[in-house]
């Protein structure tokens, strides 16, 4: 059986299974390059085409901003789908429940899978899911207090905008921790989460799992894990984990995109370029001065750089976020987020475990400039050799030479971009940003521009 589930509503993704197998899960906006954008794309369909594959279900998701019909026709226009195809089309008062199922597909089943949005599908009257807990797929617990989009509103009033705002959240959150009323108020909404959350073996998802002050607080209850594809960008997954029957096994929890076509290196796209042969030993002296770009395997899916969409520098540098603000244009107050050997991270942050999905903060044990947010804290990657090999060489190797464990990471994109997804969108930031460096570990490259 060849399945493919489509969420067809903002934060948009795509899921698929070949003979019955996880193949791959995809953002839609990474190939549209519209920030959130569900609507189908000629470069993504030709990506799914490329596959040789013809789907023998359909599975379409969607809430009241949905597209699902023009996905329809253009799985028809490129005949991915033929006359004996079963579309579903599979929503209605089931958000949350996706949501569920996709963090079992991630980290796994919990007695309490806990969900916490801004607004999910339509209930009784006009409103929405909000908050709601599930012990074996049914609710035990859900109610309409308005966490996300309370938080959603007071961004729209610092922002100004009233677009795209549950992307823009973290502003909120990043100016709170210099006081005053932002941070009361970040104060009462991790109070309000604490009231609903279970205090033993959780599973926590939903666009609110994103706030990494809030999650905080939980790091050290007992058998606590937050889904990193926590936002609607999952909810494809979880409907295809829903209706294979909890069944779907990922080969890891974010590193589930579509694999890079390195022959595009030999494009002459790239002539313009020097493309030399490279290890993590010629890397390390670039990152002292310069942001260096690292490529690599599968796209991570979800909001963060995780290492196979990154842009590095050395922490250390004096004057890393000027040179980094160069190229992401971030805001003052939003500090760089480092990336640590996992076994080193104890040495200079408040850790005890892994954090490899930069979903929570950690107090600095000292000072670290360009680390440390105004309150002392730090939204901490972990690194292990189990989760991204070549990464972990790379932050070694950087140790070793320099004895610095950590590096700043960002996600490697333009200020108002999505994330790069292939070479040509590599190609794309090379041209049109001051970054001078790509590291390729797949094929042992740096490209230089």
């Amino acid at each position: 059986m060849n399945i493919l589930a489509i969420h067809s509503s903002h934060d948009g993704s795509i899921t698929i299974v070949k003979n019955d197998k996880f193949l791959l899960h995809a953002q839609i906006e990474r190939f549209n390059h519209m920030i959130v954008s569900p609507f189908p794309s000629f470069k993504l369909l030709l990506q799914i085409k490329k596959l040789g594959i013809t789907f023998d279900k359909v599975i379409i998701t969607f809430l009241t901003d949905s597209c699902h019909f023009r996905w329809e026709d253009a799985l028809k226009n490129f005949k991915l789908i033929g006359p004996h195809t079963q579309i579903l089309f599979a929503e209605d008062k089931n958000h949350h429940l996706f949501h569920s199922y996709c963090a079992k597909a991630t980290i796994g089943e919990r007695a309490n899978m806990v969900v916490i949005d801004g607004d999910g599908s339509l209930l009784n009257g006009n409103k929405t899911e909000q908050e709601t807990i599930f012990q074996k797929d049914k609710i035990i617990f859900q109610e309409h207090n308005n966490i996300g989009k309370d938080y959603e509103i007071r961004t729209i009033e610092i922002i100004k905008r009233d677009f795209l705002t549950f992307r823009h959240c973290g502003k909120t959150m990043a100016l709170s921790s210099h006081g005053g009323s932002l941070q009361i108020f970040q104060k009462e909404t991790e109070a309000k989460i604490k009231k609903i959350m279970p205090t033993s073996d959780v599973s926590y998802t939903g666009g609110v799992a994103q706030n990494v002050l809030a999650n905080s607080q939980f790091f050290k209850y007992k058998n606590f894990e937050i889904d990193p594809l926590c936002t609607d960008q999952g909810i494809s997954l979880g409907a295809m984990n829903f209706y294979m029957n909890g069944k779907l096994k990922l080969p890891h929890p974010v590193y589930l995109g579509f694999k890079p076509d390195y022959e595009f290196l030999n494009y002459p796209t790239f002539k313009d370029y020097d493309i030399v042969d490279a290890a993590p030993e010629d890397i390390c002296p670039l990152l002292r001065k310069e942001p260096v770009a690292l490529f690599q395997g599968r796209s991570e899916q979800g909001q963060r750089g995780l290492g196979n969409r990154s842009l590095l520098i050395d922490g250390t540098n004096p004057k890393a976020i000027e040179i980094m603000n160069k190229i992401k244009h971030r805001e003052w107050y939003r500090p760089f987020a480092p990336a640590v050997l996992e076994e080193e991270a104890p040495e200079d942050f408040e850790i005890k475990g892994p954090s490899p999905y930069m979903l929570y903060v950690f107090k600095t044990k000292t000072k670290l400039p360009n680390i440390s947010a105004v309150d002392g804290t730090a939204r901490l990657q972990t690194v292990s050799k189990k989760d991204n090999i070549n990464f972990y060489k790379l932050l070694k190797t950087f140790n070793e030479k320099y004895k610095i464990p950590f590096l700043l990471n960002t996600s490697l994109n333009l200020a108002g971009h999505t994330l790069v997804e292939d070479l040509n969108d590599l190609k794309y930031m090379l041209d049109y940003s001051p970054l001078k460096y790509a590291y390729l570990p797949d094929v042992g490259k740096l490209v230089i521009n």
